[in-house]
């Protein structure tokens, strides 16, 4: 008896437009410029005036231009360290865990569009342990964004304004990044595990 070719499912297309979808988002939050932002704890100041003298928003190439360099000279001595009261060790975790995710649900949406052409046991396979390694690597950027933002916290006197106290959160670009990441390898492991 010749074997019938299983044809892709409803659910597994809808799981492959998420993951293309949750891709797209995940590179857009890395090219938004506003990774991290500080929040102004002291209600008494304007925002609008507190821009004049700082930066409020940091976005994911400046941390990334610390860890890495300019152009890209010290990434041979990166190391990794998960210790969460230095904020340096934070800060590349965070960095390094940004391209990994990134990298990981690019990845993960040309092998989905693969399995959805070439429906085999083995792809579905290789599809659902990059979609795991994805949402892993999406869960850690997500805590490492956050323990960094809560340790940089900050008080300053500015002259014109007063006392400060400055308080760093998560930005637009690391919601995307992060919610495209694990939802891209959630919506993998959905659509491959479906039988």
């Amino acid at each position: 008896m010749a074997k019938i070719k299983q044809k892709a499912g409803m659910l597994g297309i809808v799981m492959g437009l998420v993951v293309l979808a949750m891709c797209a988002i995940s590179i857009t939050g890395l090219a938004i410029d506003e990774w991290t932002f500080y929040n102004v704890d002291t209600a008494i100041v304007n925002t609008e005036t507190l821009e004049k003298y700082i930066n409020m928003s940091q976005p994911f190439g400046e941390y990334s231009e610390s860890v890495l360099g300019k152009d890209g000279e010290n990434i041979e001595n990166i190391e990794i360290s998960f210790d969460t009261d230095d904020p340096s060790a934070v800060r590349t975790v965070m960095v390094v865990f940004g391209y990994i995710a990134v990298i990981a649900v690019c990845a993960l949406a040309l092998l989905y569009l693969l399995k959805m052409v070439l429906n085999f046991g083995l792809m579905r396979f290789f599809v659902g342990i990059v979609g795991i390694v994805t949402l892993i690597a999406g869960a850690v950027l997500t805590a490492m964004t956050a323990i960094y933002c809560d340790h940089a916290f900050f008080s300053c006197n500015i002259p014109v304004i007063g006392y400060v106290e400055l308080g760093r959160a998560l930005g637009i670009g690391a919601y995307l990044t992060c919610i495209g990441t694990m939802a891209g390898g959630l919506g993998a492991i959905i659509g491959v595990a479906r039988k």
